[in-house]
């Protein structure tokens, strides 16, 4: 007899998510943009400020700022560029060839050139903690 572990990864920002995906039958569930901004994350100032106010489609996937893809809020580069260009440095030399435009544009409060990773049904939960967050999806573990 042979078991399998399944992790459910991606979209999950609800107790309902974490319940339908247990109800299917996953071993566990990995979360990641629904701890952006809670009080314990590094997450920096201008990336809490865009995710506050970011609208439900503008993320995509992008190879931009670090060569392989990745789910960001979409900004001036990411525009400008396109989000996947065949020209963009492959993994590690991506961030190694933003590095200077992104701190310029940072020192001037400008996210234009900086990763803003998040999520596509990314919820903004402003005032919360790590602990809280987990416990409220746990609720729907627990259902």
């Amino acid at each position: 007899m042979s078991f399998h572990t399944v992790c459910a990864a991606g979209g999950i920002c609800s107790a309902e998510d974490v319940a339908q995906y247990q109800a299917l039958g996953v071993s566990a569930v990995q979360v990641g943009s629904a701890f952006l901004l809670c009080e314990e994350a590094t997450t920096s100032a201008l990336h809490r400020e865009v995710l506050k106010t970011a609208k439900p489609d503008s993320t995509e996937l992008t190879t931009l700022f670090s060569g392989r893809p990745a789910r960001g809020i979409r900004n001036r580069v990411m525009q400008e560029l396109g989000a996947m260009p065949e020209q963009a440095p492959p993994f590690p030399y991506a961030s190694i060839a933003m590095t200077a435009l992104r701190a310029k544009a940072e020192t001037k409060g400008d996210s234009g050139f900086s990763p803003l990773w998040c999520g596509e049904r990314f919820v903004v939960r402003e005032g919360v903690n790590a602990q809280q967050i987990t416990e409220l999806l746990m609720q729907g573990w627990q259902s």
